[in-house]
């Protein structure tokens, strides 16, 4: 009986090293960058073009804080980059342009996609594919009012969540305001990449006064000091 001991022993070692690996894997940490959205608006598409980089501004900043095992590339760097490979010229976002965005922030999986307001209707279509197999993790859409437009925001960025296998906590503070607390969030945004930090300041105080729940997306926003 003696000499079963040693092969005992090696079973649990065994069974040891491959649960720890198992965690591990389980465990590493996902790296998610979100491209700005297309705009496919019927109604006022000018109006709603901030829009196209306030959505994924606002997706951002709700994953960013939700999950220690997800890693958000922050919006600055992707408007670098956006801006190098002169993709803001056509506003459009194909698999393969998003790929290579993807590459060079060194992203394991993308997100694009695109929204549509059409009257007092809003849809928001996204995928999530990783970069390194081109493989689709996500064809998700969400539809409903545009004065539910963070509810919506708050969906798709759970719909984001569930996809990665990582958990999401949702934002406190009930909106209480549509489509247009999120039209002066962009707006903030389109004025503050222009340089023009005292209008988005401004942009930035009208969109908190009208919706408190903005509030945590305006913290998070870069480059105000």
């Amino acid at each position: 009986m003696e000499p079963k001991k040693p092969l005992l022993f090696l079973v649990v070692v065994l069974m040891l090293f491959f649960s720890v690996s198992a965690i591990s894997i389980g465990q590493e940490l996902k790296t998610l960058a979100i491209l700005p959205f297309e705009n496919n608006s019927v109604t006022e598409p000018e109006k709603y073009d901030p829009l196209s980089k306030g959505l994924s501004a606002m997706l951002i900043t709700d994953l960013a804080g939700s999950s220690d095992d997800l890693k958000i590339i922050e919006r600055e760097k992707i408007a670098a980059i956006i801006k190098e490979i002169a993709l803001g010229q056509s506003g459009s976002v194909d698999e393969s342009t998003a790929i290579e965005v993807g590459k060079i922030l060194g992203a394991q999986t993308i997100a694009f996609g695109s929204f549509m307001v059409l009257g007092k209707q809003v849809r928001i279509d996204m995928r999530i594919v990783k970069v390194e197999t081109s493989e689709t993790i996500l064809g998700d859409s969400v539809t409903g009012d545009s004065d539910e437009f963070i509810e919506l925001e708050r969906e798709l960025a759970r719909k984001i969540s569930e996809s990665l296998q990582v958990a999401y906590a949702s934002r406190s503070g009930e909106p209480s305001s549509g489509i247009d607390a999120a039209l002066l969030f962009s707006q903030g945004l389109d004025a503050l990449d222009r340089g023009d930090k005292d209008t988005a300041k401004k942009l930035f105080s009208e969109c908190v006064a009208k919706d408190a729940s903005y509030q945590a997306q305006v913290d998070n926003v870069k480059g105000l000091d």
